[in-house]
């Protein structure tokens, strides 16, 4: 399977696949049949299948954790008041959780499409 089709895929479905992809390696080790190159093939084909999973599924997982970083970053920045407001140790404060901010969004345009979002 295409790694952009598997973007589209829900995560339950990836999961199940990775399952059955691992269960098959597994078993494919101990055939008594002798290993030939048609069958070195179809497990190099499920190792990479597995991998592009898990990296769908890990994208995702970053992707959501990027956007609970933004929402915190963002109510602490609104916590600190306008950007004139405060004393030198609060500026110095919001300058950094806007860095941090900017970081984060950038993350978030990059794992975007990846996890196929």
């Amino acid at each position: 399977m295409s790694f952009d089709a598997l973007k589209g895929q829900p995560e339950k479905e990836l999961t199940g696949r990775l399952n059955q992809l691992a269960q098959e390696n597994f078993k494919s080790k101990f055939t008594t049949e002798a290993m030939t190159s048609q069958r070195g093939a179809e497990l190099r084909k499920r190792r990479r299948e597995a991998a592009h999973i898990m990296t769908v599924l890990a994208g995702r997982e970053r992707l959501a954790r990027a956007k609970a970083d933004e929402k915190k970053l963002q109510e602490a920045i609104k916590s600190l008041g306008a950007p004139h407001e405060g004393d030198a140790r609060q500026k110095n404060t919001r300058r950094n959780l806007q860095r941090r901010l900017e970081q984060v969004q950038r993350t978030l345009r990059e794992l975007g499409s990846l996890a196929g979002k």
